[in-house]
This record gives structure tokens, sequence and C-alpha cells, in this order.
């Protein structure tokens, strides 16, 4: 009874744990660190969820960028900058406005920058980010927080990359983690041998024709057993029909030849027979 009861308790404990598999993930400060330029006072920091999906064939994703305030004061006027690079593009953040083009940082292809206008001390403010990510490439995300001035930075997360090793997974969305490099997939990097497609198969994309077994006729026994190993068995086919064709003549002449034989000795037969008679 003490056992099944204990088995019972266990069991309870572990229902917790599998629920919190479905919640989304936790934010993350990787690859983020204060600047030496801060003032006195502020302990402001950024965070990334630790995991995004992309869409295979849309690119699009979703995440929330956040920005914490870990001081013992209010901030207020603070600016924060949600930047793209390669292959990830930000394509809208709630409530932001898009920075210009001459005016993104370096090597950078998109961005938005927010306006923080009071964060209690302890508070944090998410932002929703809306992006693009090309499976084919790698991809960054930066976020740098600064004084209203948009010249004193406080802080700066990134560019880090989001990205996955796994490129094998047939699944609509694939899930990209924070601070992995991007392996780049897609139709350009799918890998395709010499035996993707039948020798001397023209036309078509690589990899989209038939295997060859598959242009074999409708399977009966006399067709599949020759595509087991089509160029043996050819090879055998031939050799036989000239073997059979050569030996037709001398099998012709052997019947003769047993036709004459036993056509003389019906002969002498009725010839003994008749003299008998006499």
């Amino acid at each position: 009874m003490r056992h099944a009861v204990a088995l019972a308790v266990a069991a309870v404990a572990l229902l917790p744990f599998g629920a919190r598999a479905d919640e989304p993930t936790p934010g993350s400060s990787q690859g983020g660190s204060p600047a030496a330029s801060a003032p006195a006072g502020y302990q402001v920091s950024t965070e990334l969820p630790g995991r995004i999906t992309v869409n295979k064939k849309t690119g699009n994703t979703s995440l929330t960028a956040t920005v914490h305030n870990g001081g013992t004061k209010e901030v207020s006027g603070l600016k924060l900058k949600v930047v793209g690079f390669q292959g990830m593009r930000i394509t809208s953040v709630e409530g932001c406005t898009a920075i210009p083009t001459g005016q993104l940082p370096p090597d950078s292809n998109s961005g938005f920058v927010c306006t923080v206008d009071k964060l209690a001390a302890g508070r944090s403010h998410g932002y929703r980010v809306a992006a693009t990510f090309d499976l084919g490439k790698t991809g960054q995300i930066c976020l740098p927080v600064t004084l209203g001035d948009g010249k004193t930075l406080l802080w700066q997360q990134g560019p880090v990359h989001f990205g996955t090793t796994d490129t094998s997974s047939d699944a609509p969305d694939t899930p990209l983690l924070l601070g992995t490099k991007n392996v780049p997939s897609g139709p350009a990097a799918t890998p395709s041998g010499p035996g993707a497609t039948p020798s001397g198969t023209t036309g078509g994309p690589r990899g989209t024709s038939p295997a060859p077994t598959s242009t074999s006729p409708a399977p009966t026994k006399s067709a599949d057993r020759p595509a087991a190993s089509p160029s043996k068995d050819d090879e055998y086919d031939d050799e036989l029909a000239r073997t059979g064709t050569s030996s037709t003549p001398l099998f012709v002449a052997a019947v003769l030849a047993a036709l004459l034989l036993a056509g003389g000795a019906a002969g002498i037969w009725l010839t003994r027979g008749r003299g008998d008679r006499r």
C-alpha cells in the first residue's frame, strides 16, 4: 500500500513539468552585456526568447524583445533598437518606428527604434516583433539600448544568432535556437547525389525523377526477374538466343537421320517377313 501511494505522489509531482513543455520559452540575455559608457544607476538589460519557429514556406517568424530595468530607480526616455542582419529581416515592431535605410547600423538590413517612456525599478516591457528568416542563410538580431539622445549606449545584446543544425525535419515550422548559428537549408542546399536521378535521364530538376525500379512494367513474374539485375540478365538472354539459333540445324539433321534409320529398319523387317512366307 505504501509503495502504491508513493508512486501516485510521484506521478502527480511530474504532471506540472509535462504541462510546462507547451508554455512559451523563457527569455534569455545571451550575447548581451552592459556598456562601459553607461552612467551610474542604470542597470538595464534585454531578453530574447531562447527558441523561435520559422514557417518553411513563407519564412515568417515572430518573437518578443524585452527590455528590463534591474536598477532601484525608475528610468525614462530610453531607446531600444531592434536590428536584423543577414538572413533575418525585421518587418515590424509593435509601437515602434522603422529606421531609415541610410541610418541603419553597418551591415544590417532592417531595424526599428522604440521609445521607452517610463520603466519602474524591477519592471520589464515587451515589444512584439515580426520578422522573416531565410533558412538558406545565417541570421542575427541585435538589441542596443541607449539614452534618449541615441548616442550613450547602456546595453547591447548581439548581434546574436538564431539557427538550427538539424535540416532533416519535414515539419512545416523549423525551430531556431538563440545562440546557434544556422546551417543553411532549403532547395539550394538539399543534398542530392548522382544516384538521386537515374543514369541517362534528361529533363526536370535533379531529385524529382522516379527511382529506376519505378519505370519497370507492372509486377509480373516474367518482368520482376530481369528487373532485379538488368545488365547481367540482358547479357545472359543475348547469349542464350545466339546459342539456340546455331544449334537448330544440328537438331533437324539428327531427327532426319533417326527417321531414315527407322525407315531402313522397317524395310528390312518387311523383306524378311516376305522371305519367310515363301
